[in-house]
């Protein structure tokens, strides 16, 4: 029998272990104003994932990890719909790989419309991204009801 899969805000005293987590997978760091979620499975923490602020209405979800003994398992699902449960904001962004897109989609993310400006914020990220990784990525936007 598969142990539960909690989901919680990361405390800022852990913020060293995702830093470390995200160093070890080339992702950008994070800082403690972001919201940062963590999976544990037996209280073993098994994934994560973070909303940055871009401005007060706009932010950028990302930064899901899962480790490997545990991907396949819903893991990064469920900690999409934490994060979306916790966010605050009506225009939120998104830059997965291109390969695993499709998560995002079920979760009302889409591909940027062409009359939507992309804050410099996020543009730079998805630069900064398709220079850093060998395998492409996809900007998403998911615009709350």
């Amino acid at each position: 029998m598969h142990k539960m899969t909690t989901i919680r805000k990361l405390s800022n005293s852990e913020l060293d272990w995702a830093n470390q987590r995200y160093a070890e997978l080339g992702f950008l760091s994070s800082k403690a104003e972001d919201y940062i979620a963590v999976a544990e499975v037996g209280g073993v923490k098994v994934g994560l994932g973070r909303l940055v602020a871009v401005d007060a209405s706009t932010g950028e979800l990302g930064g899901i990890y899962v480790a490997p003994a545990f991907r396949g398992a819903k893991v990064a699902e469920k900690i999409v719909a934490f994060l979306l449960q916790q966010s605050p904001y009506q225009h939120l962004f998104c830059i997965p790989f291109s390969r695993v897109a499709n998560i995002y989609t079920r979760f009302g993310f889409q591909e940027v419309p062409k009359d939507i400006v992309v804050p410099a914020l996020v543009a730079n990220k998805v630069a900064w991204c398709k220079n850093e990784y060998p395998e492409p990525v996809s900007l998403l936007l998911r615009v709350a009801n």
